[in-house]
């Protein structure tokens, strides 16, 4: 299992770098290291999102798109760390994990990983629909979108990298 496997394979080589020594082609560490890099890349969008919606002066319509965008991102950031705490401690603790540091204890299977990931796609993808909806400034919107179709390519990866762990996981 490699990055040949997802859908954006440049873009998964060039994230997941730094971290080749210690994946070596394992496929839950792979997966497990797709889903963090996307998690933060997804909650520092998220965050300069919130700060592009309070510098630049937008017009009241523009606003509110931002607000739904920023909703939409904030989404994907939960689902994509409910991902990420499954992927760090719910296949050592017998699926069992905690989301949220909450006391309610969760049965979690990789279908429900698969489900959050692509559930975080959509949201980044309705995200990007409002953006291409919305009449801002071209430079400000340019830059918005350029990061939030990079959040959606590495979450794109993440969900290949997952479902190709969930076919080894199964064998």
């Amino acid at each position: 299992m490699s990055c040949r496997a997802t859908s954006y394979p440049k873009l998964c080589l060039k994230s997941l770098a730094r971290r080749a020594s210690k994946i070596k082609g394992n496929p839950e560490l792979l997966a497990n290291a797709a889903l963090s890099t996307t998690f933060f890349a997804a909650q520092t969008t998220s965050r300069l999102l919130k700060d592009a919606s309070r510098i630049h002066s937008l017009k009241p319509n523009e606003v509110a798109a931002m607000v739904d965008c920023i909703a939409d991102l904030s989404d994907s950031v939960q689902k994509l760390q409910m991902s990420t705490k499954v992927m760090d401690g719910g296949t050592k603790n017998n699926d069992v994990v905690r989301v949220d540091g909450s006391d309610d204890v969760i049965q979690v299977q990789i279908n429900d990983l698969q489900m959050w990931v692509n559930m975080a796609l959509e949201e980044e993808e309705t995200c990007m629909i409002a953006l291409a909806n919305m009449n801002v400034k071209g430079r400000v919107k340019k830059g918005i979108r350029k990061r939030i179709v990079k959040v959606a390519r590495l979450t794109s990866n993440a969900l290949d990298l997952v479902k190709s762990f969930a076919l080894a996981h199964n064998k």
